[in-house]
């Protein structure tokens, strides 16, 4: 005969702490694997792809360019840095592997969102133990 009794609250409250912290390893462990991977840097929070319009002679075309909000990117004449690095035209190596690196950004963004709100639920759950560790 199937044991169909409930789990008591305090069991119940356990069991959701676990889950909820199996969750938040889980997203910690995704944040790892996609800083370790291979594919490639992950841009810095502040940085983001802008297009422009470079004038010729003749014609007028679009330039990408990666831009972050301080100098993070090395220069090649002086050594000083810039908050520019210059993709060239789509479709370029350096215009996909910016995408990219944008990419991975938003994604780890997303996982550091959901890690604060399980940490806030853990917390909520935690200050709810203790209605069961009165003495």
């Amino acid at each position: 005969m199937p044991n169909n009794s409930k789990p008591s609250p305090q069991e119940d409250l356990y069991a959701r702490i676990h889950c909820v912290v199996q969750a938040r390893e889980h997203l910690e462990k995704e944040i790892q694997a996609i800083s370790a991977s291979a594919s490639g840097e992950v841009a810095a929070s502040s940085c983001s792809i802008v297009r422009y319009l470079a004038k010729g002679r003749n014609s007028a075309y679009w330039y990408y360019k990666l831009q972050a909000s301080m100098a993070i990117f090395p220069t090649k004449t002086d050594g000083k840095s810039s908050r520019y690095k210059h993709l060239g035209k789509a479709g370029s190596q350096a215009y996909l592997d910016a995408v990219e690196q944008i990419f991975l950004k938003a994604k780890i963004e997303a996982l550091d969102r959901s890690i604060k709100i399980l940490n806030q639920g853990l917390k909520d759950l935690i200050e709810e133990t203790s209605k069961y560790n009165k003495d």
